[in-house]
């Protein structure tokens, strides 16, 4: 799911955090910072730079308007100082570009080892107005995180988006959310060749659920698909329920409007996808209000796949999805005609 704005290229984060960065013991050379005193000079003459426990007075923001191919590490934690205003606590002015262009080769997980670019694991905390460039793999995971809002990123891994038409960026998702509450992504841009928001579990039957999630006024341009919803036919057990979409709108997506299917299975591009649905993942209590949109003309408006006893409790009102093929459902939610 995409929620489109204006670019910034500025980089805000205001948190209440403690980063445990990478071992820095096999560095040959840096400039070690353990005083805040020490951030104005070393942020302009160092290529490399270490933060050490680092502790930032209260009122004072952590600026780190960075050199050309800086290098940056957070060994331990970073703390704040309490005080009562605005912030930010850290500026950063810098992108980051993965130059995935690099890696990408069209099939994604299934060919070359190719990194993800963000990991978080978040509490309490806002970050904004990031931009992320070309990401080999994945842009952004957040896992198992709570009370996180990520505001104003711009994810954009258009470049050399199509090869004999081919995408070359597979598995270049925008945001991943895994095992996480209480999460907003708010007035952000994703340029994408595949999904721009997944919303999944861990690898464990414990995890395996997706409960009380809403994605709202959101714009979508092209792409595969707008809505998409999917169970693995592989996967445990677990459940998805009550999500909201709400405000939605969307032009152009290639191969369907809106897609929920029970029968999804991680596959090589154009790989048949298993016939027979799978109930080990039902989806209960989903409601679709005020959801706009067309596609384009092969493409479907509405498909609804479900397995016996997979679906229950659906809600559609004010769904007008246009298109010249014929929708396709096996499930009728309540308050929509397929």
């Amino acid at each position: 799911m995409g929620v489109w704005c204006l670019m910034v290229a500025a980089v805000l984060c205001h948190t209440q955090w403690s980063i445990s960065g990478a071992s820095v013991s096999n560095l040959l050379e840096g400039c070690e910072v353990s005083q805040f005193g020490q951030v104005e000079d070393a942020v302009q003459k160092c290529d490399t730079i270490i933060f050490d426990h680092l502790f930032v007075p209260a009122g004072e923001t952590l600026n780190l308007q960075l050199r050309y191919n800086s290098t940056v590490y957070f060994r331990g934690n970073t703390t704040f100082g309490y005080s009562e205003w605005d912030g930010p606590l850290v500026a950063i002015s810098s992108s980051f570009n993965g130059q995935g262009e690099l890696y990408w080769d069209g099939l994604g997980i299934w060919r070359s080892l190719k990194p993800n670019f963000f990991q978080l694991r978040l509490h309490n905390t806002v970050m904004s107005n990031i931009v992320v460039l070309n990401p080999p793999k994945h842009s952004v995971i957040l896992q198992d995180s709570t009370n996180v809002e990520l505001i104003a990123w711009t994810i954009d891994a258009s470049a050399e988006a199509e090869t004999g038409g081919v995408e070359v960026g597979q598995n270049t998702v925008g945001f991943i959310v895994k095992n996480s509450t209480y999460v907003v992504l708010q007035n952000s841009v994703v340029y994408n060749q595949v999904d721009c928001v997944g919303l999944c579990s861990a690898e464990n039957v414990e995890l395996n659920t997706l409960v009380n999630k809403t994605f709202i006024n959101s714009i979508l341009t092209g792409g595969k698909n707008a809505i998409h919803i999917k169970t693995h036919v592989d996967g445990g057990a677990g459940k998805i329920e009550k999500v909201v979409y709400k405000n939605i709108e969307f032009v152009g997506p290639s191969e369907y409007g809106i897609i929920i299917q029970e029968n999804y299975k991680n596959l090589l591009a154009n790989d048949t996808l298993p016939v027979e649905p799978k109930n080990n993942i039902p989806i209960t209590d989903l409601q679709l209000i005020n959801i706009v949109g067309s596609v384009a003309s092969s493409a479907i408006p509405v498909y609804i796949l479900c397995a016996e006893k997979g679906c229950s409790d659906w809600t559609f009102s004010q769904v007008s999805v246009g298109g010249s093929e014929a929708n396709s459902c096996n499930y009728e939610p309540s308050g929509f005609f397929c």
